[in-house]
């Protein structure tokens, strides 16, 4: 080889070692946006991979306000002419004393009302007119918007954080964050499935969308949210901006804090990180291992967590032991309490992780099917008690059929949903367990996981699947469970 081809040859390399340090190595992890599979695909509206939010957040802690802008980006993928738009704007939820959903207990100040205003709504660069029942805001445009057509919706918005220990809310400087900005309501060929106000359960069913967030809060708090951290750019006004990007994520959550301690992990590809008051972070390491354990063991079982970061926050919650969002879960204070029951903390952590598989990976209409990640979850906390710390926290006797088709509009009280959610939800599954085994089990939920990645499954959708990995009649054990 000549000298001038032996220079080349170096210079080749150089250039392709510095694109692998630039671009790869320091490369943020990806979440590619996978096709969907299944039967949920057409006439899928709003198609997760053409659904993108943008926006800017500032917090006024003054007021406890909200300062919104949004820009959603989409495609009328629903093969329909569309007439309106639904959004749930769930802040609407706590306007009224009597119809709030909080427990009396969380108003530690006395009642605080929470609403969301608009100041502006365009659609595709116009003004449009809209109407507000409940927490759902519908949008009339002026013309139909056609199959394929795009969709840009820009909302300007300010929401009021009510004095409140609940999953919306603020308290001793924490918010909590959930469900807070208008979200745009899955449609399909049945219509809309609209959110309303409940007393319990999570009213809810959204389909996954990318998101991009700027967030102006106080430098004396700190933020956690759903998704990475790009960047944080402390100002000379006393503020700082946070820089957010979350891709297919079932919904975006904060909470912004004040005295809060961090302790993070490595777990494989994913950074775990504890969120605890000053006053209880003795609790964090012993938690922080858990949660990787539990991560772990879901992991290796059904499919691989699919995000770089996880967030496990206590938080000052009253009305829920723990609260799913993605990437991010909600815990109870007093759970992180040296003498709180062990096996019920580790329990209800492990209920709320499964909740990334079963509601955030796999979806389901939360309204209409509230057993599908309630009892799944349960049963999968159980399963993960069983095999890393061979105990199985005490059960109550398991019915051996019931009624699973029931809507949350059907469930009359909170005893009666965790009865049926929950308890009748997890007796299905140790039930099919019985019959199958719990290596079937797993196949099904392998199978389960990868037809309805970052979808929307329905209970005939999974009978479906259990039906085509068992190989045998099931029809029997089904009846038992949604009567005809």
């Amino acid at each position: 080889m000549t000298r001038r081809r032996l220079y080349l040859v170096i210079i080749i390399i150089g250039v392709i070692c510095a694109a692998y340090f630039l671009y790869g190595r320091y490369q943020p992890h990806e979440v590619v946006c996978a096709p969907l599979s299944g039967p949920t695909d057409k006439g899928l509206f709003p198609a997760p991979d053409k659904t993108f939010y943008e926006m800017t957040l500032y917090l006024d802690i003054n007021s406890s306000t909200i300062y919104g802008a949004t820009r959603l980006n989409t495609e009328n993928t629903s093969d329909q002419v569309l007439q309106d738009l639904y959004f749930t704007i769930y802040p609407d939820a706590f306007r009224d004393a009597a119809q709030t959903p909080a427990p009396r207990e969380a108003y530690y100040a006395g009642f605080d009302p929470g609403w969301i205003e608009f100041d502006e709504i365009n659609l595709n660069g116009k003004k449009v007119n809209y109407f507000r029942e409940g927490v759902s805001l519908q949008l009339n445009p002026e013309s139909d918007i056609l199959p394929g057509q795009n969709i840009v919706v820009d909302l300007k918005w300010r929401v009021h954080i009510p004095r409140l220990a609940y999953r919306f809310g603020y308290k001793n400087g924490v918010y909590m964050l959930g469900n807070f900005y208008p979200i745009l309501n899955v449609k399909e060929k049945d219509g809309w499935h609209n959110s309303y106000n409940s007393f319990f359960g999570d009213p809810f069913c959204f389909h996954t969308a990318n998101y991009r967030v700027q967030v102006s809060i106080p430098e004396t708090y700190t933020l956690v949210s759903t998704g990475t951290n790009l960047e944080r750019i402390a100002e000379d006004n006393g503020r700082q901006n946070y820089l957010i990007k979350a891709d297919q994520v079932r919904d975006f959550c904060m909470v912004i804090m004040h005295d809060y301690n961090g302790m993070q992990k490595d777990i494989k590809n994913t950074t775990v990180t504890m969120h605890m008051p000053c006053d209880k972070a003795g609790q964090a390491g012993k938690i922080l291992n858990q949660t990787g354990e539990i991560l772990n063991f879901y992991s290796c079982t059904w499919g691989s967590y699919p995000y770089p970061e996880f967030n496990v926050v206590f938080v000052p919650m009253k009305g829920f032991h723990g609260m799913e969002y993605s990437g991010l879960i909600f815990l109870r204070e007093e759970f992180a309490d040296p003498d709180f029951q062990p096996t019920r903390g580790e329990f209800i952590l492990a209920h709320e992780i499964a909740h990334q598989w079963w509601y955030g990976l796999v979806g389901n209409d939360q309204i209409k099917e509230p057993w599908l990640d309630e009892g799944l979850a349960n049963w999968s906390a159980y399963k993960y008690l069983e095999h890393c710390r061979d105990q199985i926290p005490p059960r109550q006797e398991m019915p051996r059929k019931g009624n699973l088709a029931r809507e949350l509009s059907d469930i009359y009280s909170t005893q009666d949903y965790y009865l049926t959610a929950y308890n009748g939800g997890e007796a299905f599954w140790f039930g099919l367990e019985e019959q199958l085994g719990e290596e079937k089990i797993n196949q099904v939920l392998r199978r389960y996981l990868a037809e309805y990645r970052f979808a929307i499954a329905s209970s005939q959708d999974l009978l479906a699947v259990i039906k085509k990995e068992a190989h045998q009649d099931m029809n029997d054990y089904f009846k038992l469970w949604f009567p005809d």
